[in-house]
């Protein structure tokens, strides 16, 4: 055969080297792709992992902080009985300025209902 016609032979091998390029370079694409979607599955592991923990501290930093409160509301008592007013009235304004502290830092509406109370010993 002649150039002006072109080798039918040579067209269908041009063609099967441009396929097997094109599904290699497919076959090196889902590779990647599946590492890539490995990684970001160990990471979403890793984040879940660290939230959890996170909610657990959080739950404990209530208990404490109610806890507070608690011991706090009992000296008022105390005071009021005793007629300290003076120390009652900076006791109010402590017990405040914690409330304030505690709902700027631990209220996340955003995030949904809050999960049931975890123990440290139960994470």
């Amino acid at each position: 055969m002649n150039r002006a016609t072109g080798d039918p032979c040579a067209l269908q091998e041009l063609k099967m080297t441009s396929s097997m390029a094109s599904y290699e370079q497919l076959v090196r694409q889902v590779e990647a792709l599946k590492a890539e979607n490995t990684h970001l599955r160990q990471e979403l592991r890793d984040n879940s992992s660290h939230l959890s923990k996170l909610e657990t501290e959080t739950s404990g930093m209530k208990e404490v902080l109610k806890h507070l409160q608690g011991k706090l509301e009992q000296e008022a008592r105390v005071l009021v009985s005793s007629g300290q007013t003076e120390v009652l009235e900076q006791l109010k304004a402590l017990q405040t300025d914690i409330s304030s502290l505690y709902n700027l830092k631990f209220h996340a509406p955003a995030l949904g209902p809050e999960p049931a109370a975890r123990t440290p010993e139960g994470s």
